[in-house]
């Protein structure tokens, strides 16, 4: 038989996981459709002060953490003040198979007047401007959210 206490305490951890998974929830951005690449992003970054592997845990099915060729795709086009890419840190897919294997992940970053990319930042990075998005294919017979 429990105690009270006992109950208490798994009642507030409980609260505590649902506060957790709210949160995880809210901080998803909602996504665009671009057409010219055929995927969905999300319009703001997120998971900031999170290192690579979190953020690779909240991802959903279908979801995954763009590429720099999608990233510097879209700064590149007409919808880079949507997405705030004028003025971003974040992480994106390592391109780079020697600092996949020594356990590097990459990040872009872009300012005003220049774009970069930075495959030699250890996983467990984490920085309060750093954060993620992710993207997704599109949906089947789902418009913009």
């Amino acid at each position: 038989m429990k105690t009270t206490q006992q109950k208490i305490e798994e009642t507030e951890k409980k609260l505590k996981d649902l506060k957790e998974q709210e949160k995880k929830e809210s901080d998803k951005s909602s996504y665009i459709y671009i057409p010219e690449l055929k995927i969905e992003i999300q319009t703001k970054i997120h998971h900031k002060d999170k290192t690579y592997e979190e953020c690779e845990k909240d991802l959903s099915d279908g979801e995954s953490i763009p590429t720099y060729e999608q990233i510097q795709w879209l700064r590149n086009s007409k919808y880079i003040n949507q997405l705030n890419l004028l003025d971003t840190w974040e992480f994106v897919q390592n391109p780079d198979n020697i600092s996949k294997k020594n356990g590097y992940v990459a990040g872009f970053i872009a300012g005003s007047d220049y774009a970069g990319l930075n495959c030699d930042r250890g996983s467990s990075n984490a920085g309060s401007n750093l954060g993620v998005r992710f993207v997704r294919k599109k949906n089947s017979g789902k418009k913009n959210k």
